[in-house]
């Protein structure tokens, strides 16, 4: 497949299996919107293989493995992408799931990373590698534990390592990626921007974690960790979820979360300010879906709507037109920023 049928696929890509970042990816332009574009794959790609339902840990750690071995070197080895295609599953070549595709076309999307400087690259390279580590890691502490019946963690630095490897090491990248491609952000802004990163996807994460908590007991899996739960009366995390549960005292181990997530967002909303703003698309690729999380976090309120609401409380499409809307009319403007966000954290 020659270059531009590459990027194409990996354009197409994008938007099947991204629900919500494709739009703040595809607000950028040039070499970091490819990095950021190929970054988000690789991690898809990562993704896919610790999210099988199939799959045993093991097995995932051993393909994540070769997966993160391509990325060890600058060279990204042709032998290394087939070795890691051919580990994946045979089911996943008749699957017309779009993640399968895009493991089973690494060959396609990874020689793409050549393209670009390699200030750009070694980035990319180095959270893919790191990602895959904590995945693998993750991957067995789950298996271990849904022998058990269901997934759980015990304390709120599990919780953080885990937010850590599946989030918080995105920050870390994109303080990289935005300093390389802005002339503006020098070593002093950058070193700024590096103490706030982490925050920036633990920010997102931690939202998720608590507008997704209802879905995820679903799959038997509760992220609110068990110290917190112990707090408010539950022997388990997973018994907030049972038949008869007391709302208020769910709602208050799951507003524990809320807290934590509001304080990632308050450094997310520094870090975001800390980009100069003539890096316009830069900052709005920040600030929407920062301002989702603090739309979506306002509506939860307390916690106790997810767990009284017979829908699943979450922001609309008109909701997200009006942050794109108003964030492209006043995205220079720390004021407007702070105003807007601190009436959404007020409102919660």
């Amino acid at each position: 497949m020659c270059s531009s049928d590459a990027w194409r696929y990996a354009e197409d890509r994008l938007l099947l299996v991204s629900r919500t970042f494709a739009l703040n990816i595809n607000i950028l332009a040039g070499k970091l919107h490819r990095s950021i574009l190929l970054a988000y794959l690789y991690l898809r790609i990562a993704d896919t293989i610790e999210d099988d339902p199939v799959m045993g840990a093991s097995e995932k750690g051993r393909i994540l493995s070769l997966f993160a071995a391509i990325f060890e070197s600058a060279d990204l080895a042709d032998s290394k992408i087939q070795q890691f295609v051919e580990a994946l599953p045979e089911s996943w070549k008749s699957s017309e799931d779009p993640n399968m595709d895009l493991c089973l076309h690494a060959g396609v999307v990874v020689p793409l990373l050549h393209e670009l400087p390699e200030k750009y690259a070694c980035p990319v390279r180095e959270v893919v590698v790191e990602m895959c580590g904590g995945m693998a890691k993750f991957a067995l502490r789950q298996e271990q534990a849904l022998s058990n019946g269901w997934f759980t963690l015990e304390s709120v630095a599990d919780l953080d390592e885990y937010c850590y490897y599946v989030a918080g090491i995105v920050g870390k990248l994109l303080t990289k990626v935005f300093a390389a491609d802005s002339c503006f952000i020098n070593a002093e802004r950058q070193k700024k921007l590096a103490q706030l990163d982490v925050s920036f996807g633990l920010a997102l994460q931690v939202t998720n974690i608590v507008k997704d908590c209802i879905e995820d007991s679903g799959r038997r899996v509760c992220f609110v960790p068990e110290e917190i739960c112990r707090r408010h009366g539950f022997e388990h995390s997973y018994d907030m979820f049972a038949e008869g549960a007391d709302k208020k005292a769910c709602a208050a181990a799951l507003g524990e979360l809320v807290q934590k997530a509001w304080k990632h967002l308050d450094d997310s909303i520094e870090y975001t300010k800390l980009i100069p703003r003539v890096n316009m698309r830069t900052r709005l690729f920040c600030l929407w879906p920062l301002f989702m999380a603090a739309q979506n976090l306002s509506l939860i309120g307390d916690g106790l709507s997810v767990f009284v609401s017979d829908k699943k409380v979450k922001i609309t499409r008109d909701d997200v037109k009006n942050i794109v809307k108003n964030t492209m009319r006043h995205f220079y403007s720390d004021r407007w920023i702070d105003e807007t966000y601190n009436k959404l954290k007020a409102s919660h």
